[in-house]
């Protein structure tokens, strides 16, 4: 009797358990096809080329230095691009350019390692897609999780991005020598934190942008992030009208 006791109260502790891994998992897909939907909808329609977002003939530039795995750039990314992408990026007035600059993720390989499947996204022409996919994704920035199967997973969210292609595209296109070349840059520009931001007419020099302040003098490093009003206010500043 005690064992047939024992074997109903762990038949049903295997059942509960069970039936919490079922909701956790369903739980979890319902998350992630909100956030693609969600992400699809604010790139539908906008074009992209590599790592640039806009029209090409957009008279402004802001460049975007960012690391996958910096609640900042995170931040950013969810609470204030959809309003720039819809006021100014699908106006034809602003181009973004991502690039990666390695300030949160600990292990330089990880680094690498986010930022090509990124690049890899970008070959399709998804690579915004990708980055707002993975910021909504985003773990704790001190757990390595950047794992292969992590990557895929952010891969297999993004609407019509070929998946066969994507991870071909991960071994070629010398996109790891880019990673650290952009990374390099970000340092030679004198840039500290992520996000940073440089913005200028397309075509001539850029300068380091604080979010509310356009920086002439490089050796100052005021830091807040742009809104969608700190945008027309720097837009102003060039004398460009959009």
């Amino acid at each position: 009797m005690r064992i047939a006791a024992l074997c109903a109260v762990v038949g049903v502790a295997l059942t509960t358990g069970a039936l919490a891994l079922s909701d956790h998992a369903s739980s979890q897909a319902a998350l992630e096809e909100r956030t693609s939907q969600e992400v699809t909808a604010i790139f539908a329609g906008v074009p992209q080329h590599q790592n640039t977002l806009g029209s090409p003939t957009a008279p402004v530039t802001l460049e975007v230095f960012g690391d996958l795995k910096d609640a900042d750039s995170a931040g950013w990314f969810i609470r204030n691009l959809p309003a720039i992408i819809q006021g100014y990026v699908r106006t034809g007035a602003l181009k973004l350019e991502y690039h990666g600059f390695k300030r949160n993720t600990y292990s330089p390989q990880e680094f690498v390692k986010e930022q090509t499947a990124a690049l890899s996204a970008g070959a399709q022409n998804k690579l915004w897609n990708y980055t707002d996919t993975f910021y909504h994704e985003q773990h704790n920035e001190f757990a390595t999780y950047v794992t292969n199967t992590y990557l895929a997973n952010v891969a297999h969210q993004i609407s019509g991005l070929n998946i066969g292609l994507w991870r071909t595209d991960l071994h070629t296109g010398r996109r790891e020598e880019q990673t650290t070349a952009e990374d390099q840059t970000a340092h030679n520009l004198d840039l500290h934190v992520t996000p940073s931001f440089r913005i200028g007419p397309t075509g001539h020099p850029l300068h380091n942008y604080s979010g509310h302040t356009i920086i002439k003098n490089q050796n100052q490093h005021p830091f807040t992030q742009p809104e969608a009003q700190d945008i027309n206010n720097a837009i102003k500043e060039l004398n460009i009208s959009h």
